[in-house]
Order: structure tokens, then sequence, then C-alpha cells
């Protein structure tokens, strides 16, 4: 069998939104195209306030033209929930938090041979089935396949795990998961980018960021970056081969100018890997950092990951 691995989390947020208007709402809301809402239709993308700021990312899926479920793994519901409500002006919409349930991750090529095992059609990218109370995506973690299994109900995710680890899965910790996730490109909202940072400069426009659904908040200011300036700042990989350093972190480089913020930092067998936020102009692969206890070293610029946006 192909090598395969799983991952095990609680999702941040759950929401439901429903009522007559709620498809033509999000639509004007999410920086992702929505359309058509059609069943079983699931699109990522992010939040964006009137400045273009990143406030959140989720997932959303369609369940019907009047219902739709936003999950997110890092994003918290109470912030989604208020940037939305917050511009509900007469539109006929319902937002609702609900019990954020359990989740797991599979990643790799063996991955697709289990779940067909386990008795699930396994949806295409941008789709989603549910079987039994077990809602099934693909996944955005790796350069490898990967796939989503969500409930609300913990108890059916722990039963699904258990049967995974009788097939012999091998399952890995969070930091991993998020070295993983570093060496793919794939940036981590609201952490890494967030409500002080523009989706350009978190490798985000092509992939979670439309340039051509039309209107939606913070969609000028996305659209005049692209196609008039570029980016001042950008996401980099960075590692150090000491202690990983409590963040956010300032880094300067050798003329003692700061030119950007450590976001991250995760422990490796030979020190860690992190990711920061930097300023173009003076990031310069392969240079040092310095910071308050040590050293960084910079490796590479983050790239969007394929598929994504229209």
């Amino acid at each position: 069998m192909k090598s395969f691995f799983g991952y095990e989390y609680e999702p941040a947020a759950h929401l439901l939104v429903t009522d007559e208007d709620a498809a033509d709402f999000l639509q004007s809301q999410f920086s992702n195209e929505l359309r058509p809402f059609d069943v079983g239709r699931c699109t990522y993308g992010v939040w964006l306030d009137v400045k273009g700021k990143v406030i959140a990312d989720s997932v959303i899926f369609c369940e019907g033209a009047e219902r739709f479920r936003i999950l997110s793994e890092y994003s918290a519901s109470a912030v989604i929930a208020q940037k939305l409500k917050q511009h509900i002006i007469a539109d006929d919409v319902e937002i609702e938090a609900q019990s954020t349930g359990a989740a797991l991750a599979l990643i790799g090529e063996g991955a697709f041979a289990v779940l067909q095992q386990l008795g699930f059609s396994v949806p295409e990218a941008g789709s989603f089935v549910n079987k039994l109370g077990v809602m099934l995506s693909c996944g955005r973690r790796s350069t490898a396949l990967s796939f989503e299994l969500w409930s609300d109900s913990a108890a059916t995710i722990a039963e699904l795990k258990a049967r995974l680890v009788e097939i012999g899965m091998e399952w890995i910790s969070a930091e991993r998961m998020q070295l993983i996730r570093i060496a793919a490109g794939i940036p981590s909202v609201p952490c890494e980018i967030g409500p002080n940072d523009l989706p350009g400069e978190g490798a985000l426009v092509g992939d979670a960021v439309s340039l051509t659904k039309g209107c939606y908040l913070g969609q000028e200011v996305v659209s005049r970056m692209h196609h008039v300036g570029r980016p001042q700042r950008g996401l980099f990989r960075i590692s150090g081969s000491d202690r990983a350093p409590n963040c956010p972190i300032a880094l300067y480089n050798r003329e003692s100018k700061k030119i950007g913020e450590l976001r991250s930092a995760f422990s490796t067998e030979n020190g860690w890997q992190g990711v920061a936020l930097l300023k173009t102009r003076y990031a310069v692969v392969g240079e040092l950092l310095n910071h308050e206890t040590g050293s960084v070293k910079i490796e590479g610029l983050f790239q969007s990951i394929k598929g994504g946006a229209e």
C-alpha cells in the first residue's frame, strides 16, 4: 500500500449561515468564488476587512440554496461571525455558531485507497461528500494528496480514527504537520498572515483570493495591488540552529535595520523552521537575520499553491 499518515485536530470555527439571502450575502463577503451555489461544492478562501486586510480564513460548504456551513481550523467562530454580522444591512441571513466537532486529515498517496476501503466516495477538488455524519473533502496541507474528514460528533471521529488505527495508519504531531505545511508554502491564518496584513503579502492571491469574481469586501484593494503595484512585504521560510524563539519577534539585517517579524517557529531535530513576514527589498535568500536572542537564515519565499481561485 502507498504511504499515508493522519493528523487529528479540533476546528476553531463552525458556523451555519442560512435563509434566503445567504448565498448572495456570502458571495459579497468571501474572497473566493462561491458560484454556482451547487450542493456539494466547497471553497477555501479568506475574509477581508474594508482595507483588504486578512481577518480570518475558512472553507465554505454549500448544503443547499439557503444553507452554508463554515469551518476553519485556526480562525475562531466569534471572529468570523462578528465580521459577517457587522455587514448585514437588509439581508435575510441567519448566522449561528455551532459545536466545532472534531476532524482528521489524511495525507499521502495511500489515503485515496484507504478512504475507498472505508466505504467513502472520494470527492474531486472543490467538492465534498457526506457519509453517515462525516463530511469528506480534499485538503490543502501539503504538496501530496490530502483529505479532510469532519463531523460535529467527536465520538464519530473517534470511531473513524479507531478503524484507521486498525489499518495501520501513522499519526503525526501538530508540530510535524506545521513543518509539512511550511515546506509546501501554505500560510497559516491568522498566525502568519492576519489582521495587519494583505493577502498579496501572504501568497494567497491565486489560491484563496479571486481576481475575477467581481465585487466582494476588500476586492478593490486586492485588485489594485495586483494590477498596479506589488506587495512590499512577503512571507519567507526561515530556519535556525538554536532553540526556537517565542513568536512574534522582530528581525533585523546586518545593518541593524528592522526588516520584518518572525511569525511562527517549530522545532526540528537540528533546530527549528518557521515563517517570517519580511520587507522584500531587504530580504535575500541565504542571508542571516538577527533577533534579540540569536539569528535566523532566510530559506526561501512562499509561493501560492496550485489550484484555488479562478
